[in-house]
């Protein structure tokens, strides 16, 4: 056979095993996902999935003993590694992973010219992350873009340069919500960062989508905001709407507004909208389908590439209308049935944060949902203004820091480490950390992490015990170290069908 028969005969051979796998893979696609959803952990109809079975796909695949160490938000002005407590620092350096929120633009401050606003970072903080032991970081937030574009563009250059990748921002938006990956002896880890709810400012564009050219930008998880009424309240606000709406008779060389859709459980008034539910006050955040069905289509893509997945979503979505974004204990429906719904399709981590708080952890299905750890890191910097009364500095004039992000709920923290045996969860470690509660501190200690007195480490692990009581979640105080013991039945299959949030309360 001639040279040129047989490169034909190879192309030719490449050609058909390239258009059966593609035949595969929309056989997949097309499978009816409630048949395919196998139940109670049986195996999925072989009929459906003939080629795979996606419950071993979607398993946690790490070999052997695999630890994970997960903190909060790290709002780090300058490098601190050197002040940080070294029994913390053994702790992030121990884990084979270990991740946070970059909440900060890292610069180079020698030749920036384009103006400074809030949490700004000298070049020399992407090696002190790099020496406190980070793999990689989220750096979808709502500070990803306190120094415009180029501000985030540079967070990622310098620390990619220190080989941290950069989660959840892209220079579009496929990119910014594709999966950053982590390559160990024990597996591939897979992390995918975005921003909840309350930004639109800043999400990613794509040139295919409806948000024109393609912009550098992060991942969004957008929600429309539900007041929750009593009915009789409803009633009278759609009265109220009725009434408006009847003016439009009115307007003659005008346009009128469009006549709004009359639902029975729904008003929409003044730019605000109004549900019926059993409690006054609280939130109903209802998720974009686009961004909710692209989210769990990215946590499969990256978990059946990978063989461990984390999700950390930053979001500022307080459950109901009276209780502050920075007092924030408990969170919103939202994000409890985001988080099961990415565990349904791969995560084996979710991680929160954005409250400036603790929040409790739930232990669902065999993988830690971690609704928010409190700050790790909070420095604050604060630069000239021409506001700042003759004689004070920006510090002492600012009540931002004086008052609200030196709260003592705000100064407790604990960082998560999860430990897996064989791909199954079967402890977590929490241990408290002190930013400074009590104020004792100087200015410019606090924020910084220390191993908190035996006293205090007992009060933050208390508390974080009420805050887990709705998720039935028990932890045990020894030492001063909180503990999760995991059976090892806790850990189920998921898979099957793609398996979407919950539509309403």
């Amino acid at each position: 056979m001639r040279m040129d028969q047989l490169t034909t005969r190879r192309t030719n051979l490449w050609r058909a095993g390239l258009l059966a796998v593609l035949a595969a893979c929309s056989v997949l696609a097309t499978a009816n996902p409630a048949s395919a959803q196998p139940a109670n952990g049986e195996a999925p109809n072989p009929k459906t999935f003939p080629y795979r079975d996606l419950t071993k796909e979607l398993a946690n695949k790490m070999a052997g003993t695999y630890t994970v160490t997960t903190v909060g938000d790290v709002l780090m002005v300058e490098p601190v590694s050197k002040e940080i407590d070294p029994r913390i620092q053994k702790i992030l350096h121990d884990a084979d992973t270990t991740v946070g929120n970059m909440e900060v633009n890292i610069i180079d401050r020698r030749d920036w010219t384009t103006g400074f606003s809030e949490n700004f970072a000298p070049i020399e903080t992407a090696w002190d992350v790099k020496a406190l032991g980070f793999s990689m970081m989220n750096g979808a937030n709502n500070h990803t873009f306190d120094m415009g574009e180029e501000g985030s563009r540079s967070t990622f250059k310098y620390l990619a340069e220190q080989g941290i990748p950069l989660a959840g921002v892209g220079p579009n938006l496929a990119t910014a919500r594709m999966p950053v990956f982590q390559l160990t002896p024990k597996g591939r880890v897979a992390m995918i960062g975005a921003v909840g709810g309350f930004m639109s400012t800043g999400i990613a564009s794509d040139k295919d989508g409806n948000m024109g050219l393609e912009r550098w930008g992060y991942n969004p998880v957008r929600s429309t905001t539900w007041n929750v009424v009593t009915r009789e309240q409803l009633e009278y606000l759609r009265g109220m709407r009725d009434q408006i709406v009847a003016r439009r008779d009115e307007l003659k060389d005008s346009a009128a507004i469009a006549v709004p859709k009359n639902d029975p459980d729904r008003v929409q008034l003044f730019g605000a909208n109004f549900m019926a539910g059993p409690k006054i006050g609280e939130y109903y955040y209802e998720i974009n389908k686009q961004d909710l069905d692209a989210n769990l289509a990215a946590i499969r893509n990256a978990k059946e590439y990978g063989d461990f997945a984390i999700f950390q979503l930053h979001a500022h979505m307080a459950p109901n209308a009276y209780q502050s974004v920075y007092v924030g204990h408990y969170p919103s429906q939202f994000i409890t049935d985001f988080a099961h719904a990415l565990i349904d399709n791969g995560a084996d981590i979710f991680l929160g944060s954005g409250l400036h708080s603790m929040q409790g952890i739930e232990i669902y299905k065999g993988r830690p949902i971690f609704y928010d750890l409190g700050e790790f890191v909070l420095e604050e910097i604060r630069i000239d203004r021409p506001d700042i009364p003759k004689g004070q500095t920006s510090v002492e004039a600012d009540e931002l820091v004086k008052q609200r992000l030196q709260e003592p709920h705000v100064l407790m923290a604990v960082m998560a480490t999860s430990k897996y045996q064989d791909g199954k969860l079967v402890e977590v470690r929490l241990q408290p950390v002190d930013l400074g509660v009590g104020q004792k501190r100087p200015w410019s200690k606090m924020g910084i992490p220390q191993i908190p007195t035996a006293e205090m480490a007992q009060e933050i692990l208390t508390k974080l015990q009420e805050y887990s009581e709705p998720y039935h979640t028990k932890i045990d105080i020894e030492n001063g170290v909180g503990i999760i013991r995991v059976p090892a039945d806790a850990t189920v299959p998921v898979g099957g069908g793609i398996r979407a949030a919950a539509a309403k309360p």
